[in-house]
């Protein structure tokens, strides 16, 4: 059936063979409140951030609440002063105002990279303004300059809310570096995932212990983990059992644990190529989205900054997203609006704006929205994302023209079908052509004008089939989908994609990285062995490097599958030409595929009865490419 996740989504979690070793460490050491895990990550975050303290909390909402907190206790604020917020942001930056008895004030956004328009701030600025929060949004800094004459003018502190921006330089320096407090998130889909965390950084001792204090109770600084009264002097120790149960603040409970520390410590070790690998998929998205900048806004890159990319954020120029959106969301790939915030019914039944005042936070409301950019997107997710707007844009005219066929096998049950019928974007296709093996059993309807047959009796296999099918006629490219609930539809416009550019054979394979095969999670899997193992012998015979050598969800070039030399059947026939692929050169490609369900038990009985039948193919054209060798050496 349907994958309820989407192909293409707009985060990423890997958890690496590293950071399960620092979990089950912490684990072993019986520790899970603040520890070594955690003082190690904050200070190695603190580090790379240019700050020579770091806080983690339990997220990156906590952690702007803290920061708020302790400037104002430390600064003398009031209730009901204010602190500068952008229009543009998520929730938790005016909430966390709010909840400290303060005022956000809101100030439009730049047009060209969406943060804090430092023009607009001073009109702003009233004799109870205390604070301005920049926010470094999609994964770049704000025009810090700007903004940091701003508050030294009118004595203001600035918080920095880099909770989607981690690592990236402004004019030289960190963000994190650039204010008196920022705050960052590890929630999973941002760029470090522990789960939901937070981090707070700052120069400054004093606002490092409130923050500290703040995060645990208000409990006073003497006693802040269990590990304070190690190694102490007894009169040391007096003081400290006087007054570790002593609460010198009204302070909250946001701690974090040493296990999603360790998670985050293990991600600190390759931060920079996950950096590098999403700024790869961006200028990969922007060389391909190009051709249409009339329409659309490209994510911008401020002079003298360096951008994350937590995300690649798109605004289109004069019309709604809608959709768009609606359109890649039906093709799998995921998208998120960019930071609603002014028209939210809390802001404005407390009377805090007007939305109207707000005009490019408007523009970016009505069409701005954003799609992933992490670092597990390969190539080919990256090209079908480039091919999807393509087709908005243009429509299908250029991709139709090439001439595709569908061939859709049928086997089992017809739901399957119906639900792959669903999600196969039909009208990319010039020719459908559907072949049920037996009578329908379901409630599935072919395509309209699709050519429709039985085939298992009296009618040769899918493969030579269609061969004899299509010689002759314009269609030059061939999907090959087996609808049996096991294969995932969505990946049929992916596999056009690849063709498209150039090979002749991809194959939707279920075990490269990124993959999903259900056997996976099993202690001990024998289902997937045979075909890893006909595979391996292939590549190892005829210097191929396949991973899935015996799989019917493939696309091909017309023509070369008219000159294969097929003379086998079934999964034999699969097999063949993959060796063919091989012994001839061809341009070869796989994409990961995500499997769906368990096969059934007739196809473990055919796989099984394949075993001697694909083992004496292998060895029949082995010895045909070594007799080939050896004509090709006879001297003439």
């Amino acid at each position: 059936m349907s994958s309820e996740r989407p192909v293409i989504g707009v985060g990423a979690l890997n958890i690496s063979a590293r950071a399960r070793q620092l979990v089950m460490q912490t684990l072993d050491n019986n520790r899970l409140s603040y520890g070594p895990m955690t003082e190690a990550f904050e200070h190695r975050f603190a580090q790379i951030h240019e700050c020579r303290f770091g806080v983690f909390s339990n997220s990156g909402t906590s952690s702007l609440h803290i920061s708020v907190a302790a400037l104002k206790e430390m600064g003398g604020w009031r209730d009901g002063d204010e602190i500068i917020v952008p229009s543009v942001t998520f929730v938790s930056t005016p909430n966390v105002v709010l909840h400290n008895n303060l005022t956000p004030v809101f100030v439009d956004v730049d047009r060209a990279y969406y943060e804090l328009a430092p023009a607009l701030i001073e009109a702003r600025i009233t004799p109870r303004t205390r604070a301005i929060i920049p926010v470094h949004v999609f994964g770049q800094p704000c025009d810090m300059d700007a903004i940091g004459d701003i508050a030294r003018r009118h004595n203001l502190k600035i918080i920095e809310d880099s909770c989607e921006t981690m690592f990236s330089r402004y004019k030289g320096r960190r963000v994190g570096s650039l204010g008196d407090i920022a705050c960052f998130s590890t929630y999973v889909a941002h760029l470090l995932a522990t789960g939901i965390g937070g981090l707070s950084t700052t120069n400054d001792p004093d606002c490092a212990i409130m923050l500290r204090s703040l995060m645990n109770h208000g409990r006073d600084s003497i006693y802040l983990s269990i590990d304070d009264d190690d190694d102490k002097t007894p009169d040391e120790l007096r003081m400290i059992v006087e007054r570790r149960f002593r609460f010198a603040h009204m302070g909250h409970s946001f701690r974090a644990t040493e296990m999603e520390a360790a998670i985050g410590l293990a991600q600190l070790e390759t931060w920079e190529s996950m950096i590098a690998s999403r700024r790869r998929c961006a200028r990969i998205l922007t060389q391909g989205l190009a051709p249409f900048g009339d329409r659309m806004q490209l994510p911008a890159i401020r002079p003298e900054a360096e951008h994350a990319f937590m995300m690649y954020p798109i605004v289109l120029k004069d019309e709604p997203k809608v959709d768009l959106v609606n359109y890649l969301e039906r093709h799998g790939v995921e998208t998120r609006d960019m930071l609603p915030l002014i028209e939210q019914p809390l802001y404005v039944r407390k009377q805090l704006l007007r939305p109207a005042d707000y005009p490019v936070a408007q523009w970016i409301d009505a069409n701005g929205f954003y799609i992933g950019c992490h670092q597990e997107l390969g190539d080919s997710d990256l090209d079908y994302i480039v091919e999807l707007f393509e087709r908005y844009w243009k429509g299908t005219t250029a991709r139709v023209a090439t001439g595709a066929a569908l061939v859709l096998v049928l086997e089992g049950d017809d739901r399957y079908a119906a639900d792959a019928l669903d999600q196969i974007p039909l009208e990319l296709f010039r020719q459908t052509i559907v072949l049920r093996r037996g009578p329908a059993t379901g409630c599935a309807l072919p395509p309209r004008g699709a050519q429709v047959e039985e085939y298992g009796i009296g009618t040769e296999d899918p493969l030579h089939y269609v061969r004899n099918e299509l010689n002759g006629t314009s269609c030059d490219q061939v999907v090959f989908f087996t609808a049996d609930g096991r294969r995932n539809p969505a990946d049929v416009s992916k596999l056009l994609v690849l063709l498209g550019r150039g090979h002749d054979i991809v194959i939707a394979s279920r075990f490269l990285l990124g993959a999903a095969h259900l056997d996976q999670a099993e202690p001990v899997s024998y289902r997937s062995v045979g075909n890893r193992f006909f595979t391996a012998m292939a590549n190892l015979m005829f210097y191929g490097k396949l991973t899935d050598a015996v799989n019917p969800f493939f696309a091909i070039r017309r023509e070369r599958l008219i000159e294969a030399p097929l003379t086998e059947r079934g999964l034999r026939g699969m097999y063949q030409l993959s060796i063919t692929a091989m012994k001839q050169r061809w341009q070869a490609a796989e994409l990961p595929t995500i499997e769906q369900r368990r096969p059934s038990r007739a196809d473990l009985l055919q796989a099984w009865g394949n075993v001697v039948p694909l083992s004496a193919l292998l060895w029949k054209e082995w010895r045909a490419a070594k007799q080939s060798r050896g004509r090709s050496r006879r001297p003439s």
